[in-house]
């Protein structure tokens, strides 16, 4: 069997065999006789047929279908002789298949690169440190009673802050238009989630009041037909209502899992919570820092298959986060985001695989099957009472297992490549540094 490569070109290689023709005769010798096992020709008990009238019936199929399987059976013998290591399904262009001739064929595909480690040495990440302080764990008491808010009815001029509850009917040249009318409609002023015009003319209302307000919907409102135009509205304001932040009472006690203790638990509770988010966000910044900077010592070339796929995946996973109402089928999640849009990240994750793949092989690195149990026990715990029914779902799920297990190499690989980094602490506020993995995340 002969092989050559050619190298079109990056990560990208063109293999070309050609079968010898004997091989290919024996194949499609041998595809003949087992289908002359059950032909069924007029004249001819089955399995009697003579070879030569087979080959007159069945011989051109017979070719395409040995051909087929012995390409299938010959691929990997090429890539095993051309010592090459391919990175994704190949594209097969078969050569014609002529009678008693050799059979050529043709695989493209990507390899992997071939990847030298440098810089692990010379990485430095700062570590924030944060403290959490009293005020930190009321001021976040006060946001999960801001959270369980109530709303009561209030006679002054409404605020920033209220809830204005309005019927409305919205015209466009004194016709009434499709989604322009609502009754009971809850309106959260300075919150900025309704129509801006109409937001702003409720601020100062009482209950009761009357009265009409021009809107104009900007150019690249959701709805084509409304873009770019002014509406008037007749608005009625049925009631003006002010937040009441939740009593810290029996019931609400129960609702955040205190049993007994009181306040002091939950304010233990609450400072427990913030030092493990705290905990997580430093670990993650440093995660990020440190992936940053073996990315940055080990710019490498990165499989255009591989990166494909990614963006594939990166782009279901992106559909599946969204409401269901707002979902797309593949065409139109294609067009809103495209390609070009998740290549680069695309890019940085195989490009990252890849460079954790190799420093799992230089170090030598093992699962550690104590750490997958410990974080399946970790996560198991933020569901409560259901902790043992997670734990033997993940256990019956493989993917879900090779997930998590992938998560704890990462880790491994991560505290590895700390062993011989710099890293220094630096003081930081909670909010800031809490606030800063919300967004990041």
């Amino acid at each position: 069997m002969d092989v050559s490569v050619e190298n079109p070109g990056g990560l990208a290689r063109r293999l070309k065999v050609q079968i010898p023709a004997e091989r290919v005769t024996e194949a499609v010798d041998a595809k003949v006789r087992r289908v002359g096992e059950h032909a069924k020709i007029p004249g001819f008990r089955p399995g009697k047929v003579p070879t030569k009238v087979l080959y007159q019936r069945y011989g051109a199929q017979a070719r395409q279908e040995a051909a087929g399987e012995l390409v299938q059976s010959v691929y990997p013998e090429a890539i095993e002789q051309s010592e090459l290591k391919p990175a994704g399904q190949p594209q097969i262009e078969l050569g014609e298949v002529k009678e008693h001739e050799p059979l050529e064929f043709t695989a493209t595909f990507d390899v992997y690169p071939e990847i030298e480690l440098k810089g692990l040495d010379d990485i430095a990440v700062e570590k924030p440190v944060a403290e959490v302080t009293d005020a930190d764990v009321d001021k976040t008491i006060e946001r999960i009673r801001d959270q369980n808010k109530t709303w009561e009815s209030v006679e002054r001029e409404s605020r920033d802050g209220d809830q204005a509850v309005v019927d409305y009917v919205g015209r466009i040249d004194g016709e009434a238009f499709e989604g322009g009318s609502g009754e009971d409609i809850e309106v959260n002023l300075g919150e900025q989630q309704f129509l801006p015009d109409l937001e702003r003319a409720l601020v100062g209302r009482k209950a009761g009041e009357e009265f009409d307000v021009d809107v104009s919907f900007p150019d690249d409102y959701g709805a084509k037909d409304l873009a770019g135009k002014t509406a008037n509205f007749e608005v009625t304001v049925k009631d003006i209502k002010e937040p009441k932040p939740a009593e810290i009472d029996e019931a609400f006690l129960q609702q955040m899992g205190i049993e007994e203790g009181g306040v002091d638990e939950l304010k233990s509770k609450v400072r427990e919570s913030l030092e493990q988010e705290a905990r997580h966000a430093a670990d993650t910044r440093v995660k990020t820092q440190t992936m940053d900077a073996l990315h940055g010592a080990n710019p490498i070339d990165v499989p255009e298959s591989m990166v494909a796929q990614e963006i594939e995946r990166m782009r279901k996973e992106a559909m599946q986060r969204m409401p269901e109402q707002m979902q797309q089928d593949e065409e139109q999640a294609k067009q809103l985001l495209p390609d070009e849009a998740l290549r680069e990240q695309a890019e940085r994750r195989v490009a990252l695989g890849l460079l954790i793949a190799e420093v799992i092989s230089e170090k030598e690195l093992e699962l550690d099957q104590e750490r997958v149990n410990a974080k399946m026990e970790e996560v198991a715990a933020g569901y409560g009472d259901q902790a043992e029914q997670v734990k033997q779902y993940y256990q019956q799920n493989p993917q879900l297992m090779q997930g998590l297990q992938a998560m704890v190499m990462e880790e491994q690989v991560i505290d590895k490549l700390l062993e011989g980094a710099t890293v220094t602490e630096k003081t930081v506020e909670l909010d800031e540094l809490l606030n800063a993995n919300r967004e990041d995340g």
